[in-house]
């Protein structure tokens, strides 16, 4: 087992990232990896997950440098933050050559990805927001894009974006995987993302179990979760949660994303044979100390959790 990994011809100490995730600072992970091996932000992010998933050491001795467009160019110190972050986006706004018959195809992998994205990434139940939100994209129109008031949750701490770019609805809260997002999507979600401050969140080391999530979801849906975990062979699984300063007068209040896991397929999935009436994360609250967890609705922003999807994902 090798001390250090390599990084565009750039020897990393793995102690070091394993520091930076035992501190729960993986953001300062993979802009550490980014600065010192200078790529690329999807680069420390995979990078960084290889720690967490314990598959880092398989790749001693293989220079983990990804793709050919993946060197950010030498800048500032000063600089280098920024560009690494925004170097996604310069190269998920790359146009398709023109042409009718380019455009056709365009715009029928748009809507083909599109559907597949919303069925078993976003939730049909945030599908207004997004068509919206791609219509803005690519008519260069910003009419009827349901807004919320950003700065009361600015306030709140965990989410600060410049309004003037653009506007955010409700399910701006959901956790997204920006890896499976088409790219005028991706563009917004990662911006976003940027500008919430998920450092500031405070893992919860006592919260409600497997058992709890379920039934919490079991009486917010008056028993229709049931019916599906009986007949179609699911339970509830919760991942990370953090603590939610919005209590709303109960004792404790928690943010946590959840998935369905299937008992015979040995896999998750979001929702039951499509129909997706859950969401990917609730927020679940004691209305007083020692109470039954009780669910309501996302009312924070938090991450979307990848050690909860790789952790019960089909192992073949």
């Amino acid at each position: 087992m090798k001390e250090n990994i390599l990084v565009n011809n750039v020897r990393i100490a793995k102690v070091i990232i394993y520091d930076f995730i035992k501190q729960h600072n993986s953001a300062d992970a993979i802009e550490f990896i980014c600065n010192q091996a200078n790529v690329r932000y999807k680069t420390g992010r995979d990078i960084v997950e290889m720690f967490k998933d314990g598959h880092i050491d398989r790749f001693d001795g293989i220079d983990l440098f990804l793709d050919d467009y993946d060197t950010v160019p030498n800048t500032d110190p000063l600089e280098r933050d920024e560009r690494i972050t925004d170097s996604i986006l310069e190269h998920d706004h790359e146009q398709p050559k023109s042409g009718f018959k380019n455009g056709l195809i365009f715009l029928l992998c748009i809507f083909l990805i599109g559907f597949v994205v919303i069925k078993y990434v976003v939730g049909f139940h945030h599908v207004g927001h997004h068509l919206r939100e791609l219509k803005d994209v690519v008519f260069g129109s910003n009419k009827g894009v349901a807004a919320i008031d950003v700065d009361s949750v600015a306030n709140k701490g965990v989410l600060k974006v410049d309004t003037t770019d653009f506007a955010l609805t409700s399910a701006d809260l959901y956790p997204v995987d920006t890896n499976n997002l088409i790219p005028e999507i991706r563009a917004t979600e990662i911006k976003i993302i940027k500008y919430a401050h998920f450092d500031k969140l405070k893992r919860v080391t006592d919260p409600p179990t497997d058992e709890d999530a379920q039934a919490a979801l079991i009486r917010l849906t008056e028993g229709r979760l049931a019916d599906v975990i009986v007949d179609q062979k699911l339970n509830i699984k919760i991942g990370t949660c953090y603590e939610n300063p919005n209590k709303d007068g109960n004792f404790r209040c928690v943010s946590c994303m959840i998935l369905l896991y299937n008992r015979d397929k040995k896999d998750w999935q979001e929702a039951p044979n499509g129909e997706n009436f859950l969401s990917n994360a609730y927020d679940f609250y004691q209305p007083s100390k020692g109470d039954v967890w009780e669910a309501k609705e996302l009312s924070i922003r938090i991450p979307y959790d990848y050690a909860l999807i790789h952790k019960y994902e089909r192992k073949d």
